[in-house]
């Protein structure tokens, strides 16, 4: 009987440890199957947002970018427009072009071959639809006008593929006339003809030019102006306080620009830098001859004085002498005058 019961609670407890294992190996694996889940779960997520964080990265950058370049490409567009009318008004080919068509245009001969021979040439510079035709009407024109000069005097209505040159124009008009000649041993007369001036005239001419980028047109018919009229402007006046004048100064620093003058036309550039401190020279082109309306003035500074005077300078070559304004900003140092700066000018 004993037997049976220790058998039995043998049995009991060895189930009881074997079930106590098994609950404990499936807590583990639950724990395992936990711990691989949320392992996975965070990779998963951070994966995610890292995705998502660098494509808003991409997307601002890009954003950021197509600004930069949207704004460099309407600096761009705006320098060239900006270039293309700059670059146009000041175009050496389009004068150049202008002043061959107005040479071709304004020069009539009298020759009726020749004048075949221009209209031609004209038709050459003409835009597709416009002729000489559209131009001019020489019928009742028997004489000839020649050019003398043409000088560019404005540019103006400047875009990107056109531009009106303005021409200072000088030319002559003559009237041919017959003149006839006894011929000697004969009865009949020679007639011959000549050109009669019939005066010079100066005007303003304008010619609109057309561009394609590589070569020009006349686009439009040119036309005539009148001469700017004449401007009586006020010249350069010394404009000195006149209560700043130091007569007392005056002779002592006469002397030293007469020297300084005599030095500026006969030392060299270098030799003059012990002189002044912006360095000057008109060496081998002018001699010094004198000085007119010599002022001197107080300086801004204590010690300094400031020197207006007209000097006279003569071309070594032809003996012409030339009056030319001075400023000079003169400082005493060391009992030595230096001029700290030169103006061509009375007026500064």
């Amino acid at each position: 009987m004993n037997f049976f019961v220790k058998l039995r609670d043998g049995l009991r407890k060895n189930v009881d440890q074997g079930r106590k294992k098994v609950l404990k190996d499936d807590r583990r694996l639950k724990s395992s199957r936990f711990n691989g889940r949320m392992a996975f779960s965070i990779a998963f997520w951070l994966v995610l947002f890292g995705v998502i964080f660098f494509t808003f990265q991409t997307w601002a950058r890009t954003g950021f970018l197509n600004e930069k370049v949207n704004v460099y490409q309407d600096e761009a567009t705006s320098q060239i427009a900006s270039l293309n009318e700059i670059g146009f008004a000041n175009s050496p080919a389009g004068e150049t072009y202008a002043n061959k068509f107005i040479e071709a245009y304004i020069n009539i001969p009298n020759d009726e071959k020749q004048r075949e021979e221009r209209v031609k040439a004209l038709q050459s510079f003409l835009a597709e639809g416009l002729n000489v035709g559209k131009l001019e009407n020489l019928s009742e024109f028997q004489g000839k006008r020649v050019l003398k000069s043409a000088s560019l005097y404005d540019v103006k209505d400047v875009n990107e593929d056109a531009g009106s040159y303005v021409f200072h124009i000088d030319y002559e008009l003559f009237n041919v006339v017959e003149k006839k000649e006894q011929v000697e041993g004969e009865d009949e007369e020679k007639v011959t003809t000549a050109d009669e001036s019939l005066g010079r005239k100066e005007q303003m001419i304008v010619v609109r030019l057309g561009t394609d980028g590589n070569s020009f047109n006349v686009i439009e018919q040119p036309y005539y102006q009148d001469l700017p009229s004449e401007t009586r402007l006020a010249a350069v006046q010394n404009q000195t306080d006149q209560a700043k004048k130091n007569v007392q100064a005056q002779d002592e620093l006469k002397q030293f620009a007469t020297q300084f003058f005599t030095s500026y036309t006969t030392n060299s550039i270098e030799e003059m830098s012990y002189l002044m401190e912006n360095p000057e020279s008109l060496k081998d082109h002018y001699e010094y001859k004198g000085l007119e309306d010599f002022v001197v003035y107080d300086g801004e500074k204590e010690g300094q004085y400031l020197v207006k005077t007209l000097v006279l300078l003569q071309e070594a070559s032809t003996g012409l002498q030339t009056k030319h304004p001075f400023t000079l900003v003169v400082s005493k140092e060391n009992n030595k005058f230096y001029v700290q700066e030169l103006k061509h000018t009375l007026g500064g």
